[in-house]
């Protein structure tokens, strides 16, 4: 594999990803850092970068390259979006980082800092209809998507640290402030005539503000998964997030779960910014993307060959990119899902279920087998720990469990879905047995995972009938399929019985 580093100096935060690929296959995330080097501190008001931003965003570019070029890094790109843009002093940064690094640092327009925004969120999330955002520390950056590209763009004065810097003078903040600041927020948006919502889109929100509003949400709600990626972030929720944080002082916000306390003086500032936002559109949601400018840059190295950055169908990409990280193998994999699809397709009078579930039991017969990877003995728990933490992009949270748990049904015994209430629907836990089902009894007729079954054939009357046709001994298959259908019977309430033909 090849390893990219990807460096954004942003207004507020400098981070690090590298990313280990394969051009056009595969490729993971190996590590992240970051560091508040808060660069945009009092460009609001001078116009101008500041000696003592400038070394610690320099101290960080210096400690990335160095870091890059020790994990064996092959190529590293960074690049510096607004506070740098808009500084009139540039040559004072620049003097102060040729002095430390050789590093090559892009400043990238406001335009093209969109553009990889939205090629992180698009690709991470599936947005085909509706608008992103990114709320940085100098800025906010929104772009309208159509049919899946970007259409239109707008970059605004609005970032966390900048309005924190004009509009926040107390602590807590006082009515006067609070006042000041929501007007400012409103009148930043109020020229965007054309970001509004419409039926059927989603607005999606990047940047280290809306992932801690995400995080202090789930924590409040003791949210059963364990990612802000996908989580769906209400003006409700927000709301009551923006009044706590209105009533604490600094001491005080940095005990909220979820809030870092290095973010606890501009989180205020990026719920109101946000809330305006909401107020603007018209949306009463956001869904969070874990993934912005950094993951948007990779996108376009790992997708050059294409004209347009974008995954044909990212959900079933990162299902595969999953399956080859893990080793999977993919003639026993293709021959359990062709058997799984085949049951769900011939018992459609029992189930009724739809082309939604027939693509989460593809999707879960895809990765059954990748907890191997991690070790044969109860490799079905091992490949739904590997599904619940990897990220997957495209998919909601109900969908990343659903998947799981039909990965950590294909072997034996069932899971406990019920410290998931909260992101399941109420016939979910019938739906996962009943797909669990299928899927394992697809498992153990591939059994030797020699293919050696060809089709089945299925008769419904008093008890379902399996007919099983092979193009060689597939009596060990038919054996050992028999054995585990008593899942079938407790799902369907029917008994099951696999037959040669």
């Amino acid at each position: 594999m090849r390893k990219i580093g990807i460096i954004d100096l942003g207004s507020n935060t400098t981070r690090l990803i590298i990313m280990a690929h394969q051009p056009g296959l595969c490729f993971r995330l190996t590590d992240e850092v970051s560091e508040v080097a808060r660069l945009a501190e009092g460009v609001s008001s001078t116009g101008r970068l500041q000696a003592e931003p400038i070394r610690r965003a320099v101290e960080a570019l210096t400690m990335f390259a160095t870091f890059c070029r020790s994990t064996g890094v092959d190529t590293v790109r960074a690049v510096g979006t607004s506070a740098i843009r808009e500084a009139s002093n540039q040559d004072d940064f620049w003097q102060a980082l040729r002095r430390s690094s050789d590093l090559d640092l892009q400043i990238i327009s406001a335009e093209e800092e969109a553009t990889y925004g939205f090629l992180g969120a698009a690709n991470a999330l599936n947005l085909h209809e509706g608008f992103t955002f990114d709320t940085g520390g100098g800025s906010t950056q929104i772009c309208a998507v159509r049919y899946g590209r970007m259409a239109r763009f707008a970059s605004v004065q609005a970032g966390v640290v900048r309005f924190t810097e004009e509009f926040v003078q107390s602590d807590p903040i006082s009515k006067r402030d609070l006042r000041n600041l929501r007007e400012g927020a409103r009148k930043a948006f109020a020229d965007l005539e054309w970001f509004r919502a419409a039926e059927g889109q989603t607005l999606a929100g990047m940047g280290g503000t809306v992932r801690t509003l995400a995080r202090i949400d789930q924590k409040q709600r003791n949210y059963s998964v364990d990612h802000v990626h996908g989580y769906i972030l209400t003006r409700t929720a927000l709301a009551g997030i923006l009044e706590q944080l209105t009533q604490k002082n600094r001491r005080e916000r940095e005990q909220i779960p979820g809030l870092k306390s290095e973010r606890a003086d501009v989180t205020t500032a990026g719920a109101v910014i946000i809330d305006a936002l909401l107020e603007q559109s018209g949306f009463d949601q956001i869904q969070v993307s874990g993934q912005g400018v950094r993951e948007g840059i990779f996108y376009a190295h790992f997708l050059a060959e294409q004209e347009h950055p974008r995954f044909d169908d990212v959900r079933n990409f990162s299902v595969l990119n999953l399956a080859r990280l893990s080793f999977y193998e993919p003639d026993h994999v293709a021959k359990v899902t062709e058997l799984s699809l085949s049951l769900f397709d011939q018992l459609l009078p029992l189930h009724l279920y739809g082309a939604w579930e027939r693509e989460m039991l593809t999707y879960g017969a895809t990765l059954h087998d990748i907890g191997v990877t991690v070790g044969y003995y109860d490799h079905h728990k091992h490949s739904a720990y590997l599904i619940h933490n990897a990220t997957l992009l495209g998919f909601n949270h109900r969908e990343v469990v659903i998947i799981a748990a039909l990965a950590r049904n294909h072997r034996k015994g069932q899971a406990d879905l019920s410290s998931f209430a909260d992101v399941l629907a109420p016939d979910d836990a019938e739906r996962v047995a009943r797909l669990s089902a299928l899927l394992r009894i697809a498992e153990y007729l591939e059994r030797s995972k020699s293919q050696v079954i060809d089709t089945l054939r299925v008769e419904i009357g008093d008890e379902v009938q399996v007919f099983v046709a092979a193009h060689g001994d597939a009596s060990v298959e038919i054996w050992d399929a028999n054995r585990r259908s008593g899942l079938f019977r407790k799902a369907f309430g029917m008994s099951l019985t696999i037959n040669a033909a």
